[in-house]
């Protein structure tokens, strides 16, 4: 049996803290952060008469800047700081931004950076613009991308497909031919008379094979492999990501105090 002593330390732990844990599930209940982070929502519009089918639309970026010059670069392009090092521009400093579509694994290796969600209706509209041969160096058909997303990421029912559908698509068209896609930039600072600005990678230079997730399937080699996905710069340097034929946002939308909905922007000048 425990003596006194034996319970008295114990005894007296339990009575140090239950004023610590009143306190802090006080402070729970009461504590705000103010945090200044708000979501942003609007949409992103590309001119029909720039882009003819939504599927050669690629990876749009879309970042919160503090101002716009479109004089330094040539182009359509935000304020940026000074270049520091070997920059070859300074540092946009977007206070934050997202994108619409991301890049996915196409289960075939030769597809990686290829791959931008939700501009694919079926099976068959994704091989019409991404054709891929089998291991066999046959063309795949619907059938054989099937099988092999199913080998490599389980799925069984079309439905599963996390870049095919129509439910997953991005852009409509719009009565004027135009088209349009909802974003929404999450936890992001809104600062009134901020600009949002943006642009579409049409090329996938914004895509680096040799990062992203480890592949789930070992290749014939019994090698892993990066599945690829977009450089962590992109918003802040988007001047080494822009080249010849993508689409840019010649005039930006500027941000008003305490509206975060109802935002447009255009994507109406090409990079020459």
């Amino acid at each position: 049996m425990a003596t006194r002593s034996d319970r008295s330390p114990r005894l007296f732990l339990l009575c140090a803290a239950l004023p610590c844990l009143g306190l802090l599930a006080l402070l729970g209940g009461c504590f705000e952060e103010n945090l200044p982070q708000q979501d942003l929502d609007g949409q992103i519009v590309v001119r029909g008469d720039l882009v003819t089918d939504a599927r050669d639309i690629g990876m749009v970026y879309l970042g919160i800047y503090e101002g716009f010059d479109p004089e330094q670069l040539g182009y359509p392009y935000p304020k940026t700081a000074p270049r520091v090092g070997d920059n070859p521009i300074g540092d946009a400093l977007p206070y934050g931004g997202t994108s619409v579509g991301q890049y996915a694994y196409g289960c075939y290796r030769a597809l990686r950076c290829q791959i931008i969600s939700g501009r694919y209706a079926s099976l068959d509209e994704f091989l019409e613009i991404n054709p891929v041969d089998t291991d066999a160096g046959e063309p795949a058909t619907a059938e054989d991308l099937y099988d092999q997303c199913s080998w490599y990421y389980g799925w069984n029912r079309l439905d599963e497909f996390s870049f095919i559908g129509t439910e997953q698509l991005d852009f409509v068209q719009d009565a004027a031919g135009d088209w349009v896609a909802d974003f929404r930039a999450w936890h992001s600072r809104l600062p009134a008379g901020a600009i949002l600005w943006g642009f579409a990678d049409n090329d996938f230079t914004s895509c680096s094979i040799d990062q992203g997730s480890i592949n789930r399937r070992q290749d014939d080699d019994g090698n892993y492999f990066r599945e690829g996905t977009n450089f962590n710069d992109v918003l802040n340097f988007a001047d080494k990501y822009i080249t010849p034929g993508d689409l840019i946002s010649s005039t930006p939308a500027v941000l008003e105090e305490g509206r975060t909905t109802g935002y447009s922007l255009v994507l109406d000048y090409t990079r020459d």
